[in-house]
């Protein structure tokens, strides 16, 4: 059998005529046409990105390249546990979709004989095709019902889903119709290729006899007149319609092109230098950022990820770079990108209005469910930092805070404790008095004055204490680490705060730090160097579990016996990937059952309290505190045990609006291991 019958044709005598000229036609015409349609489609997406800002995103190429495979080849991001059906159908569709082409690929080496590898290659490939359109069909299938049928909310179909869905179909199936007509004329019999083309094989047998008769007026233009023209049809669409499939190739462009420093670290404003702060205009972001907004494919998932919107508030991740996609193609309109149009509508108010940029809790959850890589906090903030620092345009109560933040260096106006209230009794070494310590504790603003979390800050004091560590606090020297400045978006007050600690830790040569604040966790370890503060930060929860495997301090039983959930925080989660440490305490801690919640570690939800929320007034109906705490009800814990002062806070106001209080109560972790060491804690 030759390789020709082995492609399942008559033979060499036709091969010409009707193999040959269609490809003639396809590479010599079509091809080329292609090619200048995606060059074309391409160059005015990458001319749209230039008009954005410097941003360096070289380096660190292997590690770039082996993510970008990671996503866009091993879908790592796309399937996950909770997202296993649009995940699997996202593999059919794309693993479908290569082995259908490399099939194809393999069978153009054909071309005339030109070249002969082993001819049961053809074989192979013809077979590997055909597995492929069958993925396609079933990943398809998945994908229209669960866009027409099934209908999650996060899903917004629009006509062009429609023609994509038609027009991906019919080239599937015509090109099965294609391969059962070329073996319905054949003169091989089974079982020579039947295996090798099991669903041509079975197409084969619908074609009536007047057509198979007639094969010689219909081969030779099968392909060019069902297949090949409107495949290159379909792709030139792809690339100059703005389709979404243009996402095959931007958004691995995008994965390849993520920011590689650390994720709660946001870009500084270089003060001195700065022309305008912040981002009023289209053109005020990077360009890595216009490439976020081509790379987004609307799935949806930062949508049901946002706790804002989940909490009925106008805030909406997906609409957000949609809107500033429609945007920036409507200031720069299609064809050509050479002058922005004279007349735009504002896009601090009209585009993206001001109540949404104030939603926005930062806490992550939208850039952690996107499977792409886009990066939605870094805009928001910028875009506040415009309202803030150009145009002085807060919240009330959150100008307020910002107010108390430049005059008292602490953002709780009205307190009336001082920094060290919390210390009474104890004992602490305060630096101005005693430098001689081995870890500087940095208390924070929260822990420090207000009155919940005073207990909190006790309590770390005293397992510190009875580890024998040598450790000091700053006391009144102590200001905000200028993580509630920094994420309302004045990046002035920030820096000026930052800097400003930065010498008095220098002053006092601190080297350690250990912090019961994942704000200020992440501030120190991940802001500061940025300003050339490089300490070595440690949160209260790893540094007490790394006492507790050392033996440093023992831990006991309660008998309480209540059933405890622990709250993932949001800046020492998802920021900082620190999920187990809080988590094997309470492990170590016996007479105590341990639940998770519902929506845990990664996919935790927010308390409310980032981005400036702690300061801010908010609708009681919607709250996201509250939302957070009916998880904990759900869980029927009796106690939710939190890292961090904002989340303590946020869950006390939260079980009182629930009316659960005296049922169901917040302690941090340090109460709780303090409780199980068998301290007096009347003291703490």
């Amino acid at each position: 059998m030759d390789s020709l019958r082995e492609l399942f044709w008559a033979g060499q005598e036709v091969y010409i005529t009707q193999v040959f000229m269609p490809i003639i036609i396809g590479v010599g015409i079509f091809f080329p046409a292609i090619i200048g349609l995606f060059v074309l489609g391409f160059y005015r997406r990458y001319r749209l990105w230039k008009v954005g800002q410097g941003d360096n995103r070289s380096g660190e190429w292997l590690t770039r390249l082996l993510t970008t495979l990671a996503v866009a080849v091993a879908n790592v991001r796309i399937v996950r546990l909770k997202e296993l059906y649009p995940g699997l159908m996202h593999s059919l569709i794309f693993g479908g979709t290569a082995l259908l082409f490399l099939g194809k690929i393999i069978r153009l080496f054909s071309f005339g004989g030109l070249t002969v590898p082993p001819q049961s290659i053809y074989l192979y490939a013809s077979l590997i095709s055909e597995i492929g359109g069958v993925l396609i069909i079933i990943g398809g299938g998945m994908a229209v019902y669960r866009r027409y049928i099934r209908r999650p909310p996060r899903l917004d179909t629009v006509p062009e889903d429609n023609l994509v869905f038609v027009w991906a179909s019919l080239l599937v199936l015509t090109g099965f119709m294609i391969k059962g007509y070329r073996i319905a004329v054949s003169d091989i019999t089974p079982p020579d290729w039947t295996m090798w083309s099991p669903v041509g094989y079975l197409i084969s047998n619908v074609f009536p006899t007047f057509m198979t008769e007639a094969k010689d007026e219909i081969l030779v233009w099968h392909r060019v007149l069902i297949h090949t023209i409107p495949a290159f049809v379909f792709l030139g669409y792809i690339w100059l319609n703005r389709s979404r499939l243009q996402h095959i190739l931007i958004s691995p462009l995008n994965v390849f092109f993520r920011s590689l420093k650390p994720k709660g670290a946001l870009a500084p404003i270089d003060l001195e230098k700065a022309e305008s702060f912040g981002v009023s205009q289209i053109e005020g972001f990077t360009w890595k950022q216009l490439l976020d907004l081509d790379a987004c494919t609307r799935c949806g998932r930062c949508q049901d990820a946002c706790p804002a919107y989940f909490s009925g508030k106008k805030l909406n991740p997906k609409k957000v770079i949609q809107d500033l996609k429609a945007h920036l193609q409507a200031v720069y309109p299609y064809p050509l990108v050479k002058k922005p149009v004279e007349s735009r509508p504002d896009m601090l108010t009209e585009v993206i209005t001001e109540e949404v940029l104030w939603d926005c809790t930062t806490c992550r959850a939208c850039q952690q469910a996107c499977p792409v890589y886009i990066e939605h906090v870094d805009k928001m903030i910028d875009m506040r930092r415009n309202l803030a620092m150009e145009k002085s345009q807060f919240p009330e109560s959150a100008q307020e805070a910002l107010k108390s933040l430049g005059t008292r260096e602490h953002p709780w106006r009205g307190t009336t404790a001082g920094r060290t209230d919390w210390a009474k009794g104890l004992g602490v070494k305060v630096l101005a008095e005693d430098k001689n310590i081995d870890i500087l504790y940095w208390v924070g603003c929260t822990a420090a004055l207000e009155d919940r979390n005073m207990k909190v800050s006790a309590a770390t004091a005293r397992i510190l204490q009875a580890a024998g560590i040598n450790f000091g606090i700053l006391g009144t020297e102590e200001a905000c680490c200028g993580d509630p400045a920094r994420r309302l978006g004045d990046e002035y007050l920030f820096q000026t705060l930052c800097q400003k600690n930065i010498e008095i830790l220098k002053s006092y040569n601190v080297t350690k730090i250990v912090t019961t604040c994942p704000h200020c966790f992440n501030s120190l370890k991940n802001e500061y160097p940025q300003f050339g503060g490089n300490f070595e930060v440690i949160h209260h929860t790893r540094f007490i579990n790394d006492l507790i495997a050392s033996g440093k301090i023992k831990l006991g039983g309660l008998a309480s016996n209540k059933t405890v959930a622990y709250h993932d925080s949001c800046y020492l989660g998802r920021y900082n990937d620190i999920y187990q440490p809080p988590r094997d305490i309470l492990q170590a801690i016996g007479g105590i059952k341990k639940v998770e919640l519902s929506r845990c570690m990664s996919t935790s939800f927010c308390c409310g309290g980032g981005g400036g929320h702690m300061w801010m007034e908010e609708e009681p109906a919607k709250r996201v505190n509250t939302k957070r705490t009916q998880d904990v009800i759900d869980a029927k814990a009796d106690l939710v045990a939190t890292a961090c002062p904002y989340c303590l806070s946020m869950f006390e106001d939260g079980l009182k609006t629930k009316e659960v209080a005296e049922s169901v109560k917040a302690i941090d972790l340090s109460e709780l291991v303090l409780q199980a060491m068998a301290l007096d804690t009347k003291k703490a």
